[in-house]
């Protein structure tokens, strides 16, 4: 009979286990709903963008998230007592919402039996150690059931500056430098053990990983912010000023193809005001207009088929190639006569160039379209960020468009397009001697302050034209500056001379020319005698009346060039050199930030008159010719602090005191620190400074 019982109950559960395969019971599958295990992705902390001058381009902010298990095992007799004081001190923490409201959601979360009830989001730490030491709260997560998911969110410092260069965070759509090293940015992520609680909601077990998430590393930008602010300043300016549709500016070390400042600014349909919508530089294919003129002369001058000095009578302003007509400039004035080859290029003369190139490859136009593929205007130019525009131009004269004016119309800019950067990196080349490189966006990857990974110079082609064409080009873009030429007075005064071209074309919308619409341009390099820095600047669609691009785009040009004659030392060594009194010039001497207390005892011994009343522990100091303006650097608890014009002693005093080993390369005044001012000081365990 035992036997019998055992086999039954055997049976039995054999018979159950098969319905519940086939036939699942709803309470059954509830309970494995709300009860289930898993070892669920925990995404790391995203790595800092910082731009060349050590400053914060973009960083994840810590964000946490509070959550309540209404069923967890506390003390109801303290919940009981303390709910209204703890209520308060979440009213007045995050004012977001009254006590009385906070109390209500308690409430309906305990009615429900909810384990996993959000009571506040976007909560910054300094609220968060606040809300730890509320009432009932204080007794901990296993005796209170409060929850505190920590979370990051995307922010730029700066704003609008070079918005769309660093680009966007986003996990369905990246853009910028955030897309190009996300691998590098996002790191490696971690694992955790969670509980799936009802409402599908997967809550951690325990504050401890399986596995530590690892942060990502900080990239290093090639943008200077000082540079970057003046060149969005000035474009937006000029737009405004000639209420333009859109326009960028991109300024590039010669040598290294390091982009110091990208400005793309689009007006708003909505709102009417300038904002960086777009990468403008490197995705807006465009009829490049008069700027081509140098490569189409240069084409010429490498066939050996003018020269300098050659004469070219371009007549009246007024020009005839297969029936249609071409004008200057100055058509309206009598044109520009007989004038050479060169006078030309400084004229910025249509009839001239396209004379120039019908006469030197009218039978044999592929010719010309050979040497423009050889100065790279027909490649991509490969660059990091995503979204660069493929160049149109033709391969062959028997690609469909091709027509007779095509020769004569393709030398002064028109049936082609590329970008402002492509145009850029064409420039950059003439003043680098003929070697074309690639524009980088970051120079380097870093993690705990540490170099971990450079990017160099990336040279695209070498020696793309001679060495003597090389010379008459640049002799060329000087003497648009000249007297005569179409920027002369832009720069006139300029204690630096600037090699350059203007461009102003025609808007082709729909397969039509529009009328009285343009687009002006200017490209160049300074100084003139020893290349350091390219610039383009681009205005679409001005509306002032005014369209020439020595009026609208070079004037953003010569603010950047001004701007750095002014701040870099190195254009101003031999002016020092020769002028030994140059350095006696301010009697104040300079002196570095730092302790309050010593610097003032140092300006009363020295009997040096001190402006601004500063009640402060650390101060910044600026040396006027007869005084010393001093001002408050604040030291915020927790954070990195500044420790930039400081001596080493005051430096390592700071930074120590944040728990950072300091490494320390050179002597003098800190003039570079590797983990920017204002990051959370637990983050990093070293930091090193570089002084000067």
């Amino acid at each position: 009979m035992v036997s019998i019982v055992l086999v039954l109950l055997a049976l039995s559960i054999v018979a159950k286990v098969f319905v519940l395969q086939v036939i699942p019971d709803p309470k059954a599958l509830e309970i494995a709903r709300n009860f289930t295990y898993k070892i669920n992705e925990i995404e790391p902390v995203r790595g800092q963008i910082i731009s060349s001058d050590g400053s914060l381009l973009a960083t994840s902010v810590p964000e946490y998230e509070i959550r309540w298990d209404s069923k967890a095992n506390y003390d109801m007799e303290l919940y009981r007592a303390s709910v209204d004081s703890m209520c308060l001190v979440l009213a007045r923490t995050l004012s977001d919402r009254p006590a009385d409201a906070y109390r209500s959601l308690f409430s309906e979360a305990r009615r429900r039996g909810l384990r996993y009830q959000l009571i506040a989001d976007r909560v910054d730490y300094n609220q968060l150690q606040k809300i730890k030491e509320a009432p009932f709260i204080r007794q901990g997560r296993f005796k209170s059931g409060f929850v505190f998911m920590e979370k990051s969110r995307r922010k730029k410092p700066l704003g609008a500056l070079a918005a769309r260069t660093i680009g966007l965070e986003r996990e369905d759509h990246k853009v910028g430098l955030e897309l190009a090293y996300d691998q590098y940015l996002a790191g490696k992520k971690g694992k955790q053990m969670q509980e799936r609680i009802p409402g599908g909601v997967w809550k951690p077990m325990t504050d401890e990983y399986i596995v530590e998430p690892e942060p990502g590393y900080d990239l290093v930008a090639t943008i200077d912010v000082h540079l970057q602010d003046v060149a969005h300043a000035a474009l937006k300016r000029q737009l405004q000023q000639h209420h333009a549709a859109w326009g960028c500016a991109v300024l590039m070390e010669v040598e290294t193809g390091y982009v110091r400042a990208s400005a793309n600014l689009m007006r708003n349909a909505e709102t009417g005001e300038y904002e960086e919508l777009l990468n403008l530089a490197i995705s807006q294919n465009i009829e490049p207009g008069s700027t081509m003129k140098l490569a189409s002369l240069m084409a010429c001058l490498e066939e050996g088929k003018v020269d300098l000095e050659d004469s070219i009578a371009t007549g009246n302003g007024i020009a005839f190639f297969y029936g249609k007509p071409m004008k200057d400039s100055n058509w309206d004035e009598g044109g520009n006569g007989t004038i050479t080859v060169e006078e030309t290029f400084e004229k910025s003369s249509n009839i001239g160039t396209a004379m120039i190139v019908k006469q030197s490859f009218e039978n044999r136009p592929q010719k010309f379209l050979e040497h423009l593929h050889t100065f790279g205007l027909g490649d991509v130019l490969g660059v990091e960020l995503a979204g660069e525009a493929i160049p149109r131009l033709y391969k062959s004269t028997n690609d469909r468009g091709w027509s007779g004016l095509s020769l004569t119309q393709l030398a002064i800019g028109y049936e082609s397009q590329c970008t402002p950067l492509q145009t850029l990196a064409f420039y950059n080349a003439v003043a680098n001697e003929g070697t074309m490189v690639r524009p980088l966006f970051a120079e380097e990857l870093r993690r705990n302050g540490r170099t971990e990974k450079q990017f160099k110079p990336v040279v695209i082609r070498e020696d793309f034209c001679s060495s003597s064409t090389l010379r008459k080009c640049r002799q060329m873009m000087e003497g648009v500056m000249d007297p005569g030429g179409t920027a002369d007075w832009v720069f006139k005064g300029s204690p630096y001379r600037v090699a350059g071209k203007t461009g102003t074309c025609w808007l082709n919308e729909d397969g039509s020319y529009q009328a009285n619409r343009y687009r002006a341009s200017f490209v160049g390099y300074f100084p003139a005698d020893e290349p350091r820095y390219s610039c383009i600047v681009v205005i679409h669609d001005p509306r002032s009346g005014v369209y020439y691009g020595s009026a609208v785009a070079a004037p953003v040009f010569k603010e950047l060039a001004d701007k750095i004659y002014s701040t870099k030392i190195e254009f101003h060594e031999q002016d020092t050199a020769a002028d030994s009194t140059a350095l006696a010039s301010a009697r104040i001497p300079i002196s570095k930030n730092g302790s309050a207390q010593r610097l003032n005892t140092v300006f009363r011994a020295l009997d040096i008159p001190v402006q601004g009343a500063v009640r402060a522990d650390w101060i910044t100091t600026e040396s006027l010719r007869d005084t010393v303006v001093i001002a408050e650097r604040r030291i915020p608890k927790g954070k990195v602090p500044n420790v930039v014009g400081m001596g080493l002693r005051d430096a390592l005093f700071l930074l120590e005191s944040c728990g950072l080993q300091v490494r320390v390369n050179g002597n003098g005044t800190v003039r570079r620190q590797s983990i920017p001012p204002g990051t959370n000081a637990r983050t990093y365990s070293a930091i090193t400074i570089e002084l000067l």
